[in-house]
């Protein structure tokens, strides 16, 4: 069986870097499926220093659904979505996350988990999410594009 490898122009981090800046390397497919699942395991296992290494300098992450009615969708960067994620999270006295399907083509990564968390007073939370994930050939993730169940996201934070 042949790898199946993808092109990828690496974007300078910033002007300290020297290795990669300007290179066009290859990533691997696998490589892009472990990248996603070593993420959702990290949230899952609340390791909130190790997750944003994951992301590019400025990754953008998209949220389905209309701003008029959801503040949270639309654009935005990891580093404004990840406190929100925690401390959505931080709700629950337990959570985690399980990859139910994963479909990766070059850089990109199509996932889809169960988030199932319980809290004090019987708080109980299950969603199904699908994200894409867009990989580049530094192996961090450059875009993100999530599909939560609002139903249950917006009974969660009334």
């Amino acid at each position: 069986m042949i790898d199946d490898w993808y092109l990828v122009k690496c974007p300078a981090v910033d002007e300290r870097q020297q290795s990669y800046c300007g290179d066009t390397i290859r990533i691997l497919t696998r490589a892009t499926e472990v990248i996603v699942t070593s993420y959702v395991a990290c949230i899952s296992e609340r390791r909130w220093h190790v997750v944003p290494l994951f992301f590019a300098r400025d990754t953008n992450w998209w949220i389905n659904e209309n701003p008029a009615r959801v503040p949270q969708a639309a654009d935005g960067t990891a580093a404004e979505r990840l406190p929100d994620t925690q401390s959505l999270l931080g709700r629950f006295d337990t959570y985690s996350f399980e990859v139910l399907r994963l479909v990766a083509k070059r850089n990109r990564t199509d996932v889809e988990v169960m988030a199932t968390e319980k809290g004090s007073l019987d708080l109980v939370y299950i969603n199904n999410v699908t994200m894409t994930f867009l990989v580049v050939g530094e192996g961090r993730i450059e875009t993100l594009r999530e599909y939560p169940e609002y139903n249950e996201l917006n009974w969660v934070l009334e």
